[in-house]
């Protein structure tokens, strides 16, 4: 089955295409798809591991775009919806290719009251020194080895631990992950505290949590988030589909609220699901929350809209437990063409905006591809 061009920046699943126009609702994943995150989410994956690794171990390090093309590259294998396993495995592939004779200088983070040099040091082209670029380098490799292929963080730790046995660093990585804690809450250990504080920043601490933070005391991430889509595209979009616009998301809904804005209101919030606030068991690809999210709209028939390949893989999941859903990927991530054409995802859109024109029943343009 191949796809064809629905005018310029749309392709369609040939077979898909009169079955997406009785879609009754739209449900959108949020980062990389309505919300730009490369200057929050991704920008708190270096800054944490800057910090870390600088605090505990004493490397100072560079973090550059490079290690952003790696967090591109995990996002295309289907286990790394939480940016905390992202963080984990950039600082724990660095170490193994950086360590050498490093030890860890400190037992606990203490305070930091410095974030902007860290930031500063996160805002470069190219990691450094060049140990660090071997790490970053390592990481990116492995997961275009195994692009294609659902991954998640423990089959990584895997490939470490086994790198990290031939080179005798394997206590250092298994002191390493102790030191970082358990990947389950905020408060549960030192990178998920650190990470969410840098992220939301004390107001968020505050308001999600009720807690002052630990480590981190200033703005947070959040500010510097882009939103992708128009109030024009969810207004648009809102008369096509007779059962309205949901989010199901990685995120929690405290921080997609706070980057929406008055885009909220496009949206219906109680039927909405953000899984950053319900049990890890619930994370993308575990298609439970999309199915609970079509319920609540009263929807037979929606369409997912993401960016990364636990998208896809929720989509495909939610139709094997007998929800009739059609996944539309928005190729912002730079690896998602070629992934998303092989596993026939049912539309392509360059820019969300574009996302009427698959509802829209007027005349079309189609040429093969």
């Amino acid at each position: 089955m191949s796809y064809k061009l629905l005018g310029e920046g749309v392709m369609i699943l040939e077979k898909s295409l009169e079955a997406l126009r009785e879609v009754e609702a739209i449900i959108f994943d949020c980062d990389g798809t309505i919300i730009d995150h490369t200057e929050s989410y991704y920008l708190a994956d270096k800054v944490t591991a800057c910090i870390i690794l600088d605090r505990l171990y004493g490397l100072k390090v560079l973090l550059g775009e490079d290690v952003d093309d790696a967090l591109s590259k995990l996002s295309m294998l289907g286990g790394f919806n939480n940016d905390w396993y992202k963080t984990t495995l950039v600082i724990q592939s660095i170490l193994l290719r950086a360590g050498g004779q490093v030890k860890r200088l400190r037992k606990s983070l203490g305070r930091v009251n410095d974030v902007e040099s860290y930031v500063e040091r996160c805002l470069v082209e190219k990691s450094s020194p060049e140990a660090v670029r071997a790490g970053v380098r390592w990481l990116s490799e492995k997961a275009s080895e195994n692009y294609g292929r659902f991954m998640k963080l423990s089959d990584f730790e895997e490939m470490i631990d086994s790198e990290a046995e031939k080179i005798g660093r394997d206590q250092l990585i298994r002191d390493l992950r102790e030191a970082l804690g358990p990947l389950e809450s905020y408060g549960s250990g030192l990178l998920t505290t650190l990470y969410d504080e840098i992220f939301l920043g004390e107001e968020g601490i505050s308001e999600k949590y009720g807690a002052h933070p630990r480590h981190v005391s200033w703005k947070g991430m959040l500010d510097r988030e882009r939103i992708l889509i128009s109030s024009e595209t969810l207004e648009a979009l809102r008369q096509l589909v007779p059962k309205g616009l949901g989010i199901m998301t990685g995120r929690g809904r405290w921080e997609t609220e706070r980057a929406l804005s008055q885009l909220a209101q496009h949206f219906d919030l109680e039927s909405s699901l953000f899984s950053a606030d319900l049990p890890k068991k619930l994370d993308k690809p575990e298609p439970s929350a999309i199915i609970e999210c079509a319920k609540r709209l009263g929807a037979e028939k929606v369409a997912y809209v993401g960016d990364a390949y636990e998208d896809l893989l929720l989509v495909r999941k939610a139709r094997e437990r007998g929800l009739e859903a059609f996944f539309i990927g928005v190729l912002t991530n730079p690896y998602a063409l070629d992934l998303f054409v092989k596993d026939r995802a049912d539309a392509l859109i360059d820019d969300v905006n574009l996302l009427p024109r698959i509802f829209e029943r007027g005349k079309t343009f189609w040429r093969p591809y």
